[in-house]
């Protein structure tokens, strides 16, 4: 077959040695590096491919082959509406045939590097709202050079997104997106031993709605078994984009179909048969522009409780979660990009103003005014409403606390109490020069939603990437936090090495290591303690958008589950 050069990242190639999986046998290619070779396998199917009449349908085991299945390319990703910078960056090509997964490994034996069982295994899944983006954008030759040469095999996955992913109808299974990463998580359990790793020492981790899944992961007895440890980063099933009422996303799925000619009560029996009819494309849609579903800054297509993926209330489930190992974090800034992509900035006070009052919507307490005002004041103390440089900061804090940070703490906060070990973070270093085109949509650049990306796998996951002497150390540092939470169950290192990153203790879940360049410390405040005021002020409860306790009650009793 001689050199391969991936059409995504040029870096050249040889082929792997042949590989016998479960489903027939597979060749990757091989890249080079100072601490030995690297295999990558791409675009290895674990399901069968969901169209036609499988469209909707939860995940199906992959067919079998019979001659070497040729695996150099990364798989098709979920048909969705590109945001305007994924133009200039190189990804796979669209289509509904989409359900496939990457392995990177190692080509030297695990026990020379004393993991007899096997290597450790990193899953990673991407986020993009549950409705964009795809293993293709976290590239292969950085996962092989920075992650595997730590010795762990990385997994990375496509999932079904947006209308393919997340559908909610009466005539369908719900949460398709999570069936197909746990299909994924199986295929690992079944076949991973292939690659010399180990099934029985499985991290997930995700970023985004990919952070808001590995809790998902968690809490479902679906999944929860398939991996012993998880890392959100900047995002938990506890934030506010990561969840829906089911009968709000059901309302959004027939209105959709209405609008692409389905009329109730002729020639089709539901909406979803209708809608199987529709090209791939006609089902895109996106985080932003015209092909978005999304209202007021909120995404629709989202995880919801079903009774089925989630056979109990999230709370119960969370009781029952078996022991895990937890190391999750935020960046910054996270509310930055938010705000820079937030088009008409001109009016932040008012905005400001609007994400209190939409925030405590559903707030049961009696002085929602009182309450108001507390957090009013916690974001505008020491602003002057005149200055744009002050309100940008004040609107940047209440975004990212809004949206990221109050449900990454309540992740947090939740599984330290119930027991598990949690290891919490803050990433902050920024290099201004890594933003790319993004940078001039931004009003100040900072360490923000997405940025501690690039220190994971040394790619921009939208922008390019040339990481200089100071970036490399961060990429180091952080990998090998990874790596070693992979390999040992703690970022630190073996049991005798030092031991500077604390676990979090119950009733003081507010520290947190910081990651900077040469300034790793823990520290004792996350987010200035805004976390625990937002808490207080609601009664011990974190506020969650769209799925109440009344409504996950009745939901659950409707379901038969209470």
């Amino acid at each position: 077959m001689g050199a391969v050069a991936s059409r995504f990242w040029h870096y050249p190639t040889t082929p792997s040695k042949i590989i016998q999986i479960r489903e027939g046998k597979i060749q990757g290619k091989t890249f080079q590096f100072p601490q030995g070779a690297v295999n990558a396998f791409l675009g290895i199917p674990y399901a069968k491919q969901p169209v036609g009449e499988l469209r909707f349908q939860k995940p199906q085991l992959p067919e079998t082959w019979e001659d070497v299945k040729e695996c150099v390319e990364f798989g098709n990703r979920c048909p969705h509406e590109e945001l305007w910078l994924e133009k200039f960056n190189r990804v796979a090509e669209k289509g509904e045939d989409c359900l496939h997964l990457n392995v990177f490994a190692p080509d030297w034996s695990p026990e020379e590097v004393g993991q007899p069982n096997g290597f450790a295994v990193l899953f990673w899944i991407h986020g993009g709202g549950f409705c964009v983006h795809s293993s293709s954008h976290y590239g292969d030759h950085g996962i092989c050079e920075v992650l595997c040469t730590k010795n762990l095999v990385v997994v990375t996955i496509n999932y079904r997104l947006g209308f393919f992913g997340f559908s909610v109808g009466d005539d369908i299974p719900s949460n398709l997106g999570l069936w197909d990463q746990t299909a994924a998580l199986q295929w690992v359990h079944d076949n991973i031993q292939h690659f010399n790793g180990d099934p029985n020492n499985v991290t997930i981790v995700g970023q985004s709605a990919g952070g808001a899944s590995v809790d998902f992961l968690t809490l479902s007895p679906h999944s929860h078994h398939l991996f012993k440890k998880a890392v959100p980063m900047g995002g938990s099933a506890l934030c506010t984009f990561a969840l829906n009422d089911k009968k709000h996303v059901q309302q959004i799925c027939l209105e959709y179909a209405k609008r692409h000619g389905y009329v109730e009560g002729q020639d089709y029996s539901s909406p979803f048969e209708f809608l199987r009819t529709l090209p791939a494309i006609s089902l895109e849609c996106g985080l932003f522009g015209s092909k978005s579903v999304n209202r007021n800054g909120k995404i629709d297509l989202t995880p919801v409780y079903d009774g089925d993926f989630f056979p109990k209330p999230y709370d119960e489930l969370r009781r029952e979660i078996p022991n895990k190992i937890i190391m999750t974090g935020i960046t910054e800034q996270e509310g930055l990009l938010f705000v820079g992509l937030k088009p008409g900035r001109a009016h932040l006070q008012t905005e400001v103003h609007k994400l209190i009052e939409r925030d405590i919507e559903h707030c049961k307490s009696k002085n929602i005014e009182e309450v108001k005002k507390k957090l009013y004041d916690l974001y505008m103390d020491g602003i002057n409403p005149s200055n744009k440089k002050d309100m940008t900061k004040a609107a940047v804090k209440i975004v990212s606390d809004v949206f990221i940070n109050n449900g990454a703490w309540n992740y947090s906060d939740t599984m330290t109490n119930l027991g598990h070990t949690v290891y919490q973070y803050c990433f902050e270093y920024c290099n201004p020069n890594n933003f790319g085109l993004i940078g001039y949509m931004l009003p100040y650049k900072a360490a923000t939603h997405g940025s501690e990306l690039a220190y994971l796998f040394k790619k921009g996951v939208i922008s390019r990437f040339s990481p200089n002497e100071d970036d490399l150390k961060v990429i180091e540092t952080f990998t090998t936090y990874f790596a070693n939470f992979c390999i040992y169950d703690n970022p630190n290192g073996p049991p005798n090495a030092p031991q500077h990153w604390k676990p979090l203790k119950s009733g003081d879940t507010l520290k947190y290591m910081s990651i900077n360049l040469d300034k790793l410390r823990m520290c004792d405040n996350l987010n200035d303690g805004r976390p625990v005021v937002w808490k207080d002020l609601f009664d011990g409860e974190m506020p969650i958008d769209f799925v109440h306790d009344d409504e996950l009650m009745d939901e659950a009793k409707n379901q038969g589950k209470l």
